[in-house]
């Protein structure tokens, strides 16, 4: 009989001279087997068979159905399941090191529980063609549970896409340090991935996908998709690698020269990609960083709302927006590639072809031929007339480092609306092959004489602008170099002082464009100064207030009216005007139709034609009350050219101002100015048109300085004699004026 006890369960103990009793014996062993059965039911206690050469199904649903414990613990060993069974969501899987699960073909282990397990253990095998299934109790989800190794060479898709199916759109999918190889593309089903960094070097290691998919023919084949499942997912602190070292010095091998000088996206060879967004996802990115692969980052969703933060997307091309679907978000990090950093297409999607509308703060591009580049990457742009997407957003902090031929290269028919930015912070590459920076394009693609032309290539621009807050554009110092940027239309309402615009090349612009003011500040001062300064040094054209100076052009019954009674005109003189000319005018041009044509009417220049210098800019101004919407008019000079020949757009029955500036005159021979295309059933009013060199002078009708009213001096004036240049002051003396020669 034992006379002693244990310290912790209370068991028997026998001493030497006692007799041990079988039922003393049984109950220590109840007592074990009670313990145990608590801790967790051993599906060895069942008939499971650790070789996996026998199934365990039977096993495994005895400790299912057990309900003296909820924990099934799985020993060390590899256990065949040979049906499907569902792990319920009251019980708990533990694993030892060394213990998995093996779903045999079409067999499905359905997980509703918790499951205790090391991050870095093979858990669940699913070699033989079965599936884990189910939503597990679980923080996060990790590959390795399904059998990832990471050691650069075993195949770990099965492995991640197993980790993405059970994630369900619910759980993260975390990737432990090592490198996974991918040989087909992951479609995002988790709440987003993280790794423990997204680096590795000699020195630090990290969590990497190495991109090397079975399929070698398929353009920008992802090794993410992130689609569906990807509204507000979070993937950080991992990098992606394919299998191709783009570079810069040998573009050739990937580009094609003949497509390349037609802009098409075909230029480029096949290749994949590292993360594409497509469907309705809004991902954010924290520290994920691509290399060696056709595209870093794919933008093809329909919604927008993609978020970046510190990432460094590479590639041939490290970012390459297909649809714009607007509202992009870049802070940190930089975009680089061995062809460009950004890429633009032209995809029509909800009205925008093409584009690029985003917010980006202090992101680094550049160490690469092209900044940011657009390509023809669909029939549209060539098959239609119509205009594509440009730049809109805002840019601030940007920098364009070590650039080989354009920070922005745009296609002449994009239109850049809506856009700011802060600055360029730019530095060319050397166009030496030799030099250790080297970021040009090849020979083989553009002869050397003919690089880094401009540094940027713009469409139309509208209601943008381009600071000089953070550097400037600088013109190259290659041989090629013809200015700092390249315009194809400018149109109103731009600044553009951060292209340095006395190296802008404009091929075209709205008459009313300038280059000089576009901030609200300057177009105040503007207004500020000629209501303060009606003196200006005159008008290049005769009188325009006096009748018999216009000249009816085409149009028959027509007549012309000079209103010098204002308070009778229809429309009183809007503020602005009042602020400009209205100290000034004394008479308003009335052109009364005759029902049936539009008249045709000019005024011509004193004399006519007048020898115009066209090294100064011409400037032609005025202001217009239409009855309407639409009116032309135009600078005529010899050889039947012209200047600030438009069709304008006006409210009906308002005063508008028509300012024209900063143009050089086609022709030395100035004949007249002209205005047609008028109403035909209403009359029209032109008042202060001034025609003058530089700037759009304060308003004077006369060929010299002019104030309508009175000018007072306390002193005198001063007077030049045109024949001998002899000077004279006049003033007045106890009501006498006199006269006395300045020696």
């Amino acid at each position: 009989m034992a006379t002693g006890k244990t310290s912790n369960m209370g068991m028997n103990i026998w001493g030497t001279s006692e007799t041990v009793k079988p039922s003393e014996l049984n109950a220590n062993f109840t007592a074990l087997d009670n313990e145990l059965g608590a801790r967790g039911m051993d599906i060895r206690w069942k008939g499971a068979d650790a070789s996996g050469a026998a199934g365990s199904y039977n096993a495994l649903l005895t400790a299912v159905n057990d309900t003296a414990t909820t924990a099934i613990f799985v020993p060390p060993g590899v256990y065949l399941i040979e049906k499907s069974i569902t792990i319920p969501a009251t019980k708990r899987l533990e694993f030892a090191r060394g213990a998995r699960l093996k779903p045999a073909k079409g067999v499905t282990i359905t997980v509703n529980g918790t499951i205790a397990a090391s991050l870095y253990d093979w858990i669940f095998d699913i070699t033989a063609g079965g599936t884990i299934a189910g939503t597990p109790k679980v923080g996060d989800i990790y590959p390795t549970w399904f059998g990832a190794v990471g050691d650069s060479t075993a195949d770990d898709t099965a492995a991640f896409q197993a980790a993405m199916a059970i994630s369900g759109k619910k759980h993260r999918i975390f990737i432990p340090v090592g490198k996974y190889r991918i040989r087909q593309t992951l479609i995002n089903n988790s709440r987003g991935m993280y790794g423990a960094a997204n680096y590795l070097d000699e020195d630090q290691s990290g969590s990497l996908l190495l991109w090397d998919p079975i399929d070698k023919t398929t353009d920008l084949l992802p090794c993410i998709r992130i689609e569906n499942a990807g509204v507000d997912a979070i993937f950080e602190n991992f990098a992606i690698i394919g299998q191709v070292s783009y570079n810069s010095r040998t573009l050739s091998t990937w580009v094609n020269k003949s497509l390349f000088d037609q802009d098409s996206y075909s230029m480029f060879a096949a290749g994949t990609t590292a993360i594409e967004v497509a469907g309705g996802a809004k991902p954010i990115f924290r520290s994920v960083s691509t290399k060696q692969v056709k595209v870093g980052l794919l933008l093809n969703s329909t919604d927008g709302h993609i978020t970046s933060y510190d990432c460094t997307w590479n590639g041939l091309i490290g970012l390459y927006c297909v649809k714009n679907s607007e509202d992009y978000y870049f802070e940190g990090g930089g975009i680089t590639g061995a062809f460009c950093c950004i890429m633009l297409g032209i995809k029509e999607h909800v009205g925008h072809y093409g584009g690029f509308n985003a917010t980006m703060k202090r992101v680094h591009m550049g160490y690469s031929p092209y900044g940011i580049y657009q390509v023809i990457d669909s029939d549209t742009y060539n098959n239609g007339s119509g205009v594509v997407g440009g730049l809109s957003g805002t840019m601030e902090s940007v920098r364009f480092e070590q650039i080989g031929e354009a920070a922005i290269r745009l296609l002449p028919k994009s239109v850049t609306n809506g856009f700011y930015m802060s600055g360029f912070g730019m530095s060319w590459s050397s166009i030496d092959p030799n030099a250790a920076e080297y970021y040009a394009l090849p020979d083989t693609l553009k002869a050397s004489q003919s690089k880094q032309s401009y540094g940027v290539y713009l469409g139309t621009i509208m209601n943008a602008q381009f600071d000089d807050i953070e550097g400037l554009v600088v013109k190259s110092n290659a041989p090629g170099a013809l200015g700092t940027a390249y315009i194809n239309m400018l149109e109103k309402d731009n600044v553009i002082s951060g292209l340095q615009a006395e190296y802008v090349k404009i091929v075209k612009r709205n008459v009313m464009a300038t280059l000089l003011y576009s901030t609200p500040y300057s177009v105040g001062e503007s207004i500020h100064a000629k209501a303060n300064n009606p003196v200006s040094h005159g008008n290049l054209i005769v009188n325009p207030e006096q009748q018999n100076n216009w000249k009816i052009v085409a149009g028959t019954g027509i007549s012309l009216t000079m209103v010098t009674n204002l308070d009778s005109l229809p429309v009183p003189f809007s503020s602005e005007m009042k602020a400009y000319v209205d100290k000034a005018v004394a008479g308003v041009l009335k052109i009364t139709p005759n029902g049936s044509s539009n008249p045709f009417v000019g005024i011509p220049f004193n004399p006519s034609p007048l020898s115009i210098d066209t090294k100064r800019y011409i400037c032609f101004e005025y202001f217009i009350l239409s009855p309407q919407s639409r009116y032309r008019s135009r600078l005529e000079f010899g050889n039947f050219t012209t200047l600030y020949d438009n069709t304008f757009e006006v409210p009906v029955n308002q005063w508008t101002r028509i300012s024209c500036r900063e143009q050089y005159a086609p022709n030395a021979n100035a004949y007249s100015a002209s205005f047609f295309d008028l109403s035909a059933s209403q009359p029209t009013y032109l008042a202060a048109v001034m025609v003058s060199y530089d700037t759009n002078s304060s308003y004077s009708p006369y060929n010299h300085a002019y104030s309508r009213p009175a000018i007072e001096s306390g002193d005198a004036f001063i007077l030049t004699d045109k024949a001998t240049g002899a000077r004279g002051r006049i003033e007045l003396v106890n009501g006498k004026l006199q006269i006395t020669m300045i020696p």
